[in-house]
């Protein structure tokens, strides 16, 4: 992958070429914000110009970044000691990364084609990303087994793929949609969209652990984003709201939020003392404390079928605010 910049053409048709960030600050909000075409068509598929908006702490959009593709924005990551930006777009098979000043650099080239979504980052800078959906995977042919969890190391460009499972979700296509990492660095959380079980996987020792939780087949709730707090708990989107488990799977708290469907997107902040909760349907992002659910901040992105991901950054060495 080449170097590209704000002044290169635009990839596979897009309205908007690759354009500059501006200076990012300690604290700032990374949020994947597609331009989809609207009305939205689930059954057409969900597209856009594949847009991020880069945001001050207080969620106040301060620029753009386009990669040039049409598609869906899915995922998000951010390497602090690398300054790095990853971006995944199922839909192109594409990962796209940017420096911070919105560069568009080399990327991970060295990866088997497959529908990446959701990434997390772990504490030694590979980064966990999950194979989104089945979609267009009948014209995959290689080697690589059929591994839907994928850890790779920029720097040494090796990947391992790990054979799990998951439930399908809705319309039993989605894979690992979604996924967080536990504080001891090897157990990931991941979900299948609109699923009923939240599944847990041990990279270092690959292997399948017991699910977390299992949704009754009648419960109206499905599994979406999700997160792992530092002691244990877990925060997950729910679609028509947000939960927060003990780690034994013992709800704690439930999270009012208006009633209208599409909330699928949770991410716990750095602070550890809040999270980003985010509409897919109607584009709405808000951070919300833990503890009680508070509003602290809110956007719209202006999009339906648009908001999937939200990442902070924070500059190597920098000490994350007490909320």
């Amino acid at each position: 992958m080449t170097k590209k910049t704000a002044k290169d053409e635009p990839r596979s048709g897009s309205a908007h070429p690759p354009s500059a960030a501006a200076e990012p600050a300690p604290g700032d909000v990374f949020v994947a914000a597609t331009k989809t075409f609207q009305p939205i068509d689930f059954r057409k598929g969900i597209r856009g110009d594949c847009r991020i908006l880069h945001c001050d702490r207080n969620l106040k959009v301060k620029s753009s970044l386009y990669n040039g593709e049409v598609g869906l924005v899915v995922g998000l990551a951010i390497d602090a000691d690398e300054g790095v930006l990853y971006s995944t777009n199922p839909q192109q098979n594409s990962f796209t990364c940017f420096n911070m000043a919105g560069d568009i650099i080399n990327g991970p080239d060295f990866l088997p084609q497959r529908r990446y979504g959701n990434m997390v980052i772990d504490n030694a800078g590979r980064v966990i990303v999950g194979v989104h959906s089945l979609h267009g995977s009948e014209n995959i042919r290689d080697n690589h087994g059929d591994g839907k969890l994928v850890r790779f190391c920029m720097k040494q460009r090796t990947f391992e793929f790990f054979e799990v499972e998951y439930d399908g979700g809705r319309g039993g296509k989605h894979c690992v949609s979604n996924l967080a990492l536990a504080p001891d660095g090897t157990t990931v959380y991941y979900v299948s969209e609109a699923g009923r079980r939240v599944l847990r996987y041990d990279m270092n020792q690959q292997q399948q652990l017991p699910d977390f939780l299992c949704l009754d087949p009648d419960e109206p709730l499905g599994t979406y984003g999700l997160g792992v707090t530092s002691d244990g708990n877990i925060l997950m989107a729910a679609g028509v709201g947000a939960l927060l488990f003990d780690a034994r799977g013992e709800l704690l708290y439930r999270y009012d939020v208006p009633a209208v469907k599409g909330w699928t997107r949770a991410r716990l902040a750095a602070d550890g003392k809040h999270f980003f909760l985010g509409n897919f349907l109607d584009g709405i992002l808000q951070r919300r404390r833990i503890i009680d659910g508070e509003i602290t901040g809110e956007m719209n992105v202006g999009y339906q079928g648009s908001l999937t991901s939200v990442v902070e950054y924070f500059p190597a060495g920098t000490l994350i605010p007490e909320a």
